[in-house]
Protein backbone atom coordinates (compact mmCIF):
# COMPACT_ATOMS: atom_id res chain seq x y z
CA UNK A 1 0.00 0.00 0.00
CA UNK A 2 2.35 2.30 0.95
CA UNK A 3 4.48 2.31 -2.26
CA UNK A 4 1.27 2.43 -4.67
CA UNK A 5 -1.07 4.97 -5.14
CA UNK A 6 -4.03 3.68 -6.87
CA UNK A 7 -6.16 5.51 -9.60
CA UNK A 8 -8.79 6.34 -7.47
CA UNK A 9 -6.17 8.01 -4.55
CA UNK A 10 -4.67 9.80 -7.54
CA UNK A 11 -8.15 11.53 -8.47
CA UNK A 12 -9.07 12.60 -4.66
CA UNK A 13 -5.95 13.81 -4.86
CA UNK A 14 -6.77 16.15 -7.59
CA UNK A 15 -10.03 17.14 -6.46
CA UNK A 16 -8.33 18.06 -3.24
CA UNK A 17 -6.12 19.76 -4.80
CA UNK A 18 -8.23 22.17 -5.99
CA UNK A 19 -10.16 22.84 -2.43
CA UNK A 20 -11.75 20.76 0.43
CA UNK A 21 -14.58 18.40 -0.32
CA UNK A 22 -16.45 16.24 1.92
CA UNK A 23 -16.28 12.43 1.46
CA UNK A 24 -20.20 12.52 -0.13
CA UNK A 25 -19.38 15.52 -2.41
CA UNK A 26 -16.36 13.34 -3.63
CA UNK A 27 -18.09 9.85 -4.27
CA UNK A 28 -20.69 12.26 -6.21
CA UNK A 29 -18.28 13.97 -8.45
CA UNK A 30 -15.87 10.32 -9.11
CA UNK A 31 -18.98 8.41 -9.05
CA UNK A 32 -18.11 6.11 -6.94
CA UNK A 33 -19.49 4.57 -3.09
CA UNK A 34 -19.50 6.54 0.08
CA UNK A 35 -18.28 3.72 1.53
CA UNK A 36 -15.07 3.33 -1.15
CA UNK A 37 -14.12 6.90 -1.32
CA UNK A 38 -13.81 6.99 2.82
CA UNK A 39 -11.88 3.80 2.48
CA UNK A 40 -9.52 5.43 -0.27
CA UNK A 41 -9.71 8.62 1.98
CA UNK A 42 -8.59 6.42 4.96
CA UNK A 43 -5.12 5.25 3.03
CA UNK A 44 -4.77 8.87 2.06
CA UNK A 45 -4.35 9.83 5.22
CA UNK A 46 -2.35 7.07 6.57
CA UNK A 47 0.17 8.11 3.88
CA UNK A 48 -0.37 11.71 4.93
CA UNK A 49 -1.58 12.94 2.21
CA UNK A 50 -5.04 13.92 3.44
CA UNK A 51 -6.37 15.47 6.92
CA UNK A 52 -9.75 15.27 8.32
CA UNK A 53 -11.84 18.25 9.23
CA UNK A 54 -15.17 18.58 11.24
CA UNK A 55 -17.19 18.17 7.87
CA UNK A 56 -14.50 17.93 4.80
CA UNK A 57 -11.70 16.37 3.99
CA UNK A 58 -8.60 18.78 3.23
CA UNK A 59 -5.06 18.30 1.26
CA UNK A 60 -2.56 17.76 4.37
CA UNK A 61 -0.37 20.15 5.03
CA UNK A 62 2.70 18.01 5.09
CA UNK A 63 5.82 17.96 2.86
CA UNK A 64 4.43 15.06 0.70
CA UNK A 65 1.17 16.56 -0.01
CA UNK A 66 1.89 20.04 -0.92
CA UNK A 67 4.87 18.82 -3.18
CA UNK A 68 1.60 16.99 -5.24
CA UNK A 69 0.05 19.64 -5.09
CA UNK A 70 2.66 21.66 -6.92
CA UNK A 71 2.90 18.86 -9.25
CA UNK A 72 -0.67 18.68 -10.14
CA UNK A 73 -0.43 22.85 -10.71
CA UNK A 74 2.56 22.63 -12.85
CA UNK A 75 0.63 19.77 -15.35
CA UNK A 76 -3.06 19.99 -14.42
CA UNK A 77 -4.67 18.87 -17.83
CA UNK A 78 -1.43 15.83 -17.88
CA UNK A 79 -3.89 13.07 -16.05
CA UNK A 80 -1.20 12.29 -13.89
CA UNK A 81 -2.98 9.06 -12.55
CA UNK A 82 -2.13 7.79 -16.25
CA UNK A 83 1.26 7.31 -15.36
CA UNK A 84 1.56 8.17 -11.90
CA UNK A 85 -0.44 4.74 -10.28
CA UNK A 86 0.69 1.22 -9.12
CA UNK A 87 4.50 0.60 -8.97
CA UNK A 88 5.45 4.12 -10.05
CA UNK A 89 6.43 6.11 -6.75
CA UNK A 90 8.15 2.34 -5.96
CA UNK A 91 10.59 3.51 -8.95
CA UNK A 92 10.57 7.09 -8.66
CA UNK A 93 12.00 7.17 -5.01
CA UNK A 94 14.87 4.62 -6.35
CA UNK A 95 15.27 6.73 -9.50
CA UNK A 96 15.43 9.94 -7.45
CA UNK A 97 18.40 8.92 -5.38
CA UNK A 98 20.51 8.92 -8.39
CA UNK A 99 21.63 12.30 -9.92
CA UNK A 100 23.63 10.81 -12.82
CA UNK A 101 20.71 8.48 -13.67
CA UNK A 102 20.01 4.52 -12.41
CA UNK A 103 21.17 1.70 -14.62
CA UNK A 104 18.20 -0.55 -15.27
CA UNK A 105 20.32 -3.86 -13.53
CA UNK A 106 20.55 -1.35 -10.04
CA UNK A 107 16.62 -0.19 -10.70
CA UNK A 108 15.78 -4.03 -10.90
CA UNK A 109 17.30 -5.14 -7.43
CA UNK A 110 15.81 -2.29 -5.01
CA UNK A 111 12.42 -2.12 -6.76
CA UNK A 112 9.53 -4.48 -5.43
CA UNK A 113 7.72 -4.64 -8.47
CA UNK A 114 8.59 -7.55 -11.59
CA UNK A 115 10.83 -6.34 -14.30
CA UNK A 116 7.95 -6.42 -16.85
CA UNK A 117 6.02 -3.95 -14.27
CA UNK A 118 9.37 -1.66 -14.25
CA UNK A 119 9.47 -1.38 -17.90
CA UNK A 120 5.86 -0.30 -18.33
CA UNK A 121 6.56 1.95 -15.56
CA UNK A 122 9.73 3.56 -17.48
CA UNK A 123 7.86 3.49 -20.42
CA UNK A 124 4.98 5.64 -19.59
CA UNK A 125 6.90 7.71 -17.78
CA UNK A 126 9.22 8.24 -20.95
CA UNK A 127 5.94 9.25 -22.94
CA UNK A 128 4.43 11.36 -19.70
CA UNK A 129 7.99 13.47 -20.49
CA UNK A 130 9.00 13.32 -16.47
CA UNK A 131 11.95 10.77 -16.84
CA UNK A 132 14.56 10.28 -19.80
CA UNK A 133 16.73 7.27 -20.67
CA UNK A 134 20.27 8.08 -21.53
CA UNK A 135 22.06 4.91 -22.58
CA UNK A 136 21.39 2.06 -20.14
CA UNK A 137 20.20 4.32 -17.64
CA UNK A 138 17.29 5.86 -16.43
CA UNK A 139 16.41 9.36 -14.41
CA UNK A 140 13.96 11.85 -13.62
CA UNK A 141 13.80 14.42 -16.01
CA UNK A 142 11.04 16.28 -14.24
CA UNK A 143 12.04 19.04 -10.77
CA UNK A 144 8.80 18.33 -9.34
CA UNK A 145 8.06 14.91 -10.00
CA UNK A 146 11.38 14.30 -7.88
CA UNK A 147 10.94 16.65 -4.92
CA UNK A 148 7.61 14.59 -4.69
CA UNK A 149 9.17 10.91 -4.76
CA UNK A 150 12.03 12.60 -2.03
CA UNK A 151 9.04 14.22 0.35
CA UNK A 152 7.34 10.78 0.10
CA UNK A 153 9.85 9.02 0.60
CA UNK A 154 11.29 11.43 3.60
CA UNK A 155 7.25 11.25 5.43
CA UNK A 156 7.19 7.53 5.07
CA UNK A 157 10.99 7.09 6.19
CA UNK A 158 9.79 8.74 9.39
CA UNK A 159 6.17 7.13 9.73
CA UNK A 160 8.29 3.68 10.02
CA UNK A 161 10.92 4.75 12.32
CA UNK A 162 8.50 5.96 14.46
CA UNK A 163 7.39 2.85 15.12
CA UNK A 164 10.29 1.90 17.03
CA UNK A 165 9.05 3.63 20.62
CA UNK A 166 12.43 5.57 21.58
CA UNK A 167 15.29 7.61 20.92
CA UNK A 168 15.90 7.67 17.40
CA UNK A 169 18.63 8.33 14.52
CA UNK A 170 18.62 7.30 11.13
CA UNK A 171 19.91 7.91 7.48
CA UNK A 172 17.63 7.12 4.44
CA UNK A 173 19.53 6.10 1.24
CA UNK A 174 16.57 5.61 -1.25
CA UNK A 175 14.62 2.91 -0.19
CA UNK A 176 17.26 1.81 2.84
CA UNK A 177 17.10 3.21 6.15
CA UNK A 178 19.71 2.25 8.72
CA UNK A 179 18.66 3.35 12.12
CA UNK A 180 19.76 3.62 15.44
CA UNK A 181 17.30 3.60 18.57
CA UNK A 182 16.70 2.63 22.22
CA UNK A 183 13.42 1.38 22.08
CA UNK A 184 12.76 -1.96 23.91
CA UNK A 185 10.57 -3.09 21.28
CA UNK A 186 10.72 -2.77 17.47
CA UNK A 187 8.48 -3.70 14.52
CA UNK A 188 8.72 -6.87 12.54
CA UNK A 189 10.57 -5.25 9.66
CA UNK A 190 13.10 -3.95 11.51
CA UNK A 191 16.43 -6.46 11.17
CA UNK A 192 19.34 -5.82 13.43
CA UNK A 193 22.82 -5.03 12.08
CA UNK A 194 25.62 -2.34 12.48
CA UNK A 195 27.50 -2.77 15.90
CA UNK A 196 24.31 -4.83 16.86
CA UNK A 197 25.10 -7.40 14.54
CA UNK A 198 28.88 -7.32 14.29
CA UNK A 199 29.05 -8.05 17.62
CA UNK A 200 27.63 -11.16 17.57
CA UNK A 201 30.24 -11.92 14.73
CA UNK A 202 33.39 -10.80 17.73
CA UNK A 203 33.43 -7.18 17.15
CA UNK A 204 34.89 -5.80 20.47
CA UNK A 205 33.34 -3.02 21.95
CA UNK A 206 31.25 -1.74 24.79
CA UNK A 207 27.84 -1.39 23.23
CA UNK A 208 25.43 0.71 25.23
CA UNK A 209 21.55 0.47 24.91
CA UNK A 210 21.16 1.48 21.47
CA UNK A 211 20.91 -0.79 18.67
CA UNK A 212 21.26 -0.93 15.08
CA UNK A 213 18.36 -1.88 12.30
CA UNK A 214 17.86 -1.63 8.66
CA UNK A 215 14.41 -1.83 7.51
CA UNK A 216 13.28 -1.12 3.60
CA UNK A 217 10.08 1.25 3.03
CA UNK A 218 8.41 -1.67 1.80
CA UNK A 219 8.43 -3.48 4.87
CA UNK A 220 9.95 -6.73 3.88
CA UNK A 221 12.06 -8.24 6.36
CA UNK A 222 15.19 -9.23 5.39
CA UNK A 223 18.65 -10.86 6.41
CA UNK A 224 21.56 -8.78 6.95
CA UNK A 225 25.04 -10.51 6.07
CA UNK A 226 28.13 -9.16 7.92
CA UNK A 227 29.33 -7.08 4.95
CA UNK A 228 25.99 -5.14 4.47
CA UNK A 229 26.20 -4.91 8.76
CA UNK A 230 29.46 -3.19 8.17
CA UNK A 231 28.74 -1.20 5.55
CA UNK A 232 25.25 -0.27 7.71
CA UNK A 233 27.62 0.44 11.46
CA UNK A 234 30.14 2.60 9.25
CA UNK A 235 26.72 4.62 7.28
CA UNK A 236 25.92 5.29 10.87
CA UNK A 237 29.39 7.34 11.22
CA UNK A 238 28.53 9.30 8.58
CA UNK A 239 26.20 10.77 11.54
CA UNK A 240 27.68 11.63 14.44
CA UNK A 241 28.68 8.12 15.86
CA UNK A 242 32.92 8.95 14.64
CA UNK A 243 33.98 7.11 17.67
CA UNK A 244 32.43 3.62 16.04
CA UNK A 245 35.13 4.31 13.05
CA UNK A 246 38.13 3.35 15.67
CA UNK A 247 36.51 -0.49 16.46
CA UNK A 248 35.30 -0.66 12.75
CA UNK A 249 38.26 -0.66 11.68
CA UNK A 250 39.50 -3.09 14.27
CA UNK A 251 37.08 -5.44 13.42
CA UNK A 252 38.03 -5.50 9.49
CA UNK A 253 41.66 -5.73 10.49
CA UNK A 254 40.92 -8.96 12.25
CA UNK A 255 38.25 -10.16 9.58
CA UNK A 256 39.88 -8.94 6.40
CA UNK A 257 40.42 -12.57 5.39
CA UNK A 258 36.49 -13.75 5.92
CA UNK A 259 35.12 -11.37 4.45
CA UNK A 260 34.06 -10.86 0.56
CA UNK A 261 35.66 -7.15 0.33
CA UNK A 262 34.40 -7.39 -3.44
CA UNK A 263 30.93 -7.93 -2.09
CA UNK A 264 31.39 -4.87 0.74
CA UNK A 265 32.85 -2.14 -1.90
CA UNK A 266 30.11 -2.90 -4.12
CA UNK A 267 27.40 -2.49 -1.07
CA UNK A 268 29.48 0.64 0.23
CA UNK A 269 29.06 1.82 -4.06
CA UNK A 270 25.29 1.50 -3.09
CA UNK A 271 25.25 3.05 -0.05
CA UNK A 272 27.48 6.09 -1.35
CA UNK A 273 30.01 5.34 1.16
CA UNK A 274 32.68 3.60 -0.56
CA UNK A 275 35.49 6.61 -0.26
CA UNK A 276 34.70 5.86 3.59
CA UNK A 277 35.47 2.01 3.38
CA UNK A 278 38.41 2.66 0.80
CA UNK A 279 40.21 5.41 3.24
CA UNK A 280 39.53 2.32 5.77
CA UNK A 281 41.46 0.27 3.91
CA UNK A 282 44.05 1.96 2.95
CA UNK A 283 44.75 3.59 6.47
CA UNK A 284 44.80 -0.52 7.50
CA UNK A 285 47.41 -1.07 4.99
CA UNK A 286 49.55 1.82 5.50
CA UNK A 287 49.22 0.86 9.26
CA UNK A 288 50.76 -2.96 8.68
CA UNK A 289 53.32 -2.12 6.16
CA UNK A 290 54.68 0.61 8.93
CA UNK A 291 55.05 -2.47 11.80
Amino acid sequence: MWLNFSKIELEVLHMLCEGSASAGELAKKLRKKNSFISRTLGKLRQKGMAVKGRQEISLSQAAQAQSFKRLYDSRPDAKIEAWFCSSAMDVLIVLAGFNEGCELGALVAEIGCSKPTMFKVLKRFYAAGVATKRGSKAMISDRLVREFAENYANGLHLLLLSQAKGHNGSIRVRKNVVARTDAKGVPHYFSQTGLSALANMGLEAVLTSYNDFYFNLDMRERNVGAEEAFVHALLLTTMQQHQDKTVLAIFLNKNMRKLNIGKMRELAKEYNILGELDTMRQALDYAQKAR
